[in-house]
């Protein structure tokens, strides 16, 4: 028989670019069977910290791919590195998976959501991604059109059906039925303001190929009023983050 539900991760850098990929890792340990991690090729010892700290028990698994990351080239390398912890997620026989980015987090207040999709055996499910801009008390709530990522991604599938594109999605025919029940949460654009010009840098030039965002260059820290307006683009979260996230947003107002 198929084990039901994997979480799978990949990062790569973590702990230079701020991201909350402790607090991912935690965050899908908490409701999935086991949990499949790829490093590509940190060199800022984020897969040391993982090793020791991350897996310390029979439900987390690491590989490590040191010299893939600079092999591949285009946004479509988001990709090419998520589905290498997938199809390991498929490999050791799990029928379905839940794919985070290393700066996204699910929401305890889903965890029976994604239980209860996974026992209907349907092909994938559509979630909701809340986007935290400026800080981690606001989100952004603008047109289509004018979003920087999606605001509904398909990650909870089965472990059959790969990522697409900049990794966004999950390239599976999904049901709308559980949307508002799955949440998950992006910080990538709240992360510590010293490193988000960098971290904006080095994914729009180093992995994407294309020229950055010359706003960056204004000022020396990033300033995220240059690309949304705080009073007609915000709207403030007036809810609880997930509980697991508590201390990561205290050190980042």
């Amino acid at each position: 028989m198929s084990k039901k539900l994997a979480g799978t991760l990949f990062v790569r850098n973590g702990k230079t670019f701020d991201y909350c990929y402790a607090e991912s890792i935690k965050c899908l340990k908490e409701f999935c069977d086991h949990v499949f991690i790829l490093d590509a090729g940190s060199d800022d010892d984020t897969d040391k910290d993982i090793l020791l700290n991350l897996c310390d028990d029979k439900t987390t698994f690491i590989r490590l791919l040191p010299e893939s990351w600079h092999e591949q080239h285009g946004k479509e390398k988001l990709n090419y590195f998520t589905n290498i912890a997938i199809e390991a997620a498929e490999k050791a026989g799990y029928e379905y998976q839940l794919n985070l980015q290393a700066d996204e987090i699910i929401h305890e207040k889903s965890y029976d959501a994604i239980i209860k999709a996974v026992k209907t055996g349907k092909e994938a499910f559509m979630c909701t991604r809340i986007n935290l801009w400026k800080t981690p008390y606001h989100y952004l709530n603008v047109p289509h059109e004018r979003k920087p990522c999606s605001t509904q991604i398909i990650r909870l599938a089965k472990t059959c059906y790969r990522s697409i594109g900049d990794a966004e999605s999950i390239d599976a025919q999904c049901i709308m039925d559980y949307v508002n029940d799955i949440d998950i949460w992006h910080y990538g654009f709240v992360r510590k303001k010293e490193v988000m010009k960098s971290k904006v840098i080095n994914m729009q030039r180093d992995v994407f190929g294309m020229d950055y965002d010359k706003k960056l260059d204004q000022e020396e820290l990033f300033n995220p009023d240059l690309w949304f307006d705080p009073k007609t683009d915000l709207s403030i979260i007036d809810y609880p983050h997930p509980k697991i996230m508590l201390d990561w947003i205290k050190n980042r107002p």
